[in-house]
């Protein structure tokens, strides 16, 4: 690590407001990311939009047919 000599004070300050900037963008750079991982964790968008495109078919069928199709879709998906 490099020491640095500082002659005045105001030196020091500046460079003490230098780091503060530098810090605070660090941490409002870490809340950016950790929001964006708690979203992308989200069991929605983990799932994606595939069952609700399923399920949005499905809906347009009734009764038996749509009986039969959620058996076949379940007996290949376990």
């Amino acid at each position: 690590m490099n020491t640095k000599v500082y002659s005045t004070f105001d030196e020091i300050n500046k460079e003490l407001q230098i780091l503060k900037v530098e810090k605070d963008l660090a941490y409002a750079r870490f809340k950016k990311d950790l929001d964006q991982t708690k979203e992308s964790l989200q069991p929605g968008n983990i799932i994606g939009e595939t069952p609700k495109k399923i399920l949005g078919v499905l809906g347009a069928f009734s009764g038996p047919i749509k009986s039969a199709l959620l058996t076949f879709l379940f007996k290949k998906m376990f």
